[in-house]
């Protein structure tokens, strides 16, 4: 193996199996797939980066606590069993279930460069439970989670704040950059998915004060990123736990930003209809689909 650095292997490793340009119909009817199994090869793009996003997430907890070894034959199933038991105390279980997919498609393509002799994900994972049910924390519920917080880190405190004034996923709060701030405008530019770039208002401008502006990024760390999110979704999850709070992750914050701001736009005059509108551009999504507002904000949540 010529490349040693995690991302080189996890790149030449899809590479192998890259069906870019190439039907995913025909390719299940040359497989004779059947229903429940997967289909070999990589077919899109949005797929294909997925799973590289998951797998350098993988490498950078390997990296972390197994710094001794550089090569994916060196990884066995026990180290896949370790990583996911602590995805599985802080993520969903769908989210669980897409790390889990996409390690087996990174399996197969490291199958495929005959890097590996044997499984690296565990064939018989268990993921048991439903996800938790999205909507938004009461008012009251996001500021005892947002307490109990800060009262344990300031900066994941100061980070709820952020994203209960600006609607922001947690990943747009971990990648907001210091010039994208405006103090005076009472306004951020967020990083979206797809890399969708919206420049927004926030709920509360003394909110974009409490925030340092001294490095490129407000709360991006230098290494380990991925850590800075599973932590804030830990404290959060301890919080509920220990508030007897029904758990709605960090998400929940985003959708108690979303009832104020329908709140603010409706005392502005606004229908129903066009609050739901203006609310869907403001959370990062298409104007005209505002059926994805029910599930930040329900329709017994407007008066």
């Amino acid at each position: 193996m010529r490349s040693t650095s995690w991302r080189g292997q996890v790149y030449r490793a899809l590479q192998a199996i890259d069906c870019l340009g190439h039907s995913k119909y025909e390719a299940k009817q040359t497989q004779g797939w059947q229903p429940g199994q997967p289909v070999h090869g990589l077919y899109s793009y949005g797929y294909k980066n997925l799973v590289f996003d998951r797998a350098i997430t993988f490498t950078n907890w390997l990296r972390d606590q197994y710094p001794d070894i550089r090569l994916f034959r060196d990884v066995d199933g026990e180290m896949t069993a370790e990583y996911l038991s602590e995805k599985a105390e802080t993520c969903t279980p769908d989210t669980l279930r897409t790390a889990l997919a996409t390690l087996k498609k990174l399996q197969e393509g490291l199958y495929a460069m005959n890097w590996i002799k044997s499984d690296l994900v565990p064939a018989d994972w268990p993921i048991e439970g439903r996800n938790p049910p999205r909507g938004p924390y009461a008012s009251l519920e996001a500021r005892a989670i947002n307490q109990w917080v800060a009262a344990r880190s300031a900066e994941y405190g100061q980070a709820l704040r952020f994203i209960l004034s600006s609607g922001a996923r947690i990943n747009e709060a971990l990648q907001l950059r210091a010039d994208k701030v405006f103090t005076t405008e009472g306004q951020v530019e967020l990083l979206g998915k797809g890399g969708r770039i919206r420049k927004i208002p926030v709920l509360h401008m003394e909110v974009l004060h409490e925030l340092d502006l001294s490095e490129r990024f407000v709360y991006l760390p230098a290494e380990r990123g991925w850590r800075w999110k599973d932590g804030l979704e830990r404290y959060v999850r301890q919080s509920c736990d220990t508030l007897g709070i029904q758990r709605r992750g960090v998400h929940g914050f985003r959708a108690t930003a979303a009832c104020e701001f329908v709140d603010v736009k409706r005392a502005l005059g606004l229908t129903e209809n066009e609050a739901r509108r203006e609310l869907a551009m403001w959370l990062g999504h298409n104007p005209h689909r505002t059926e994805v507002t029910y599930a930040y904000v329900p329709k017994n949540r407007i008066a």
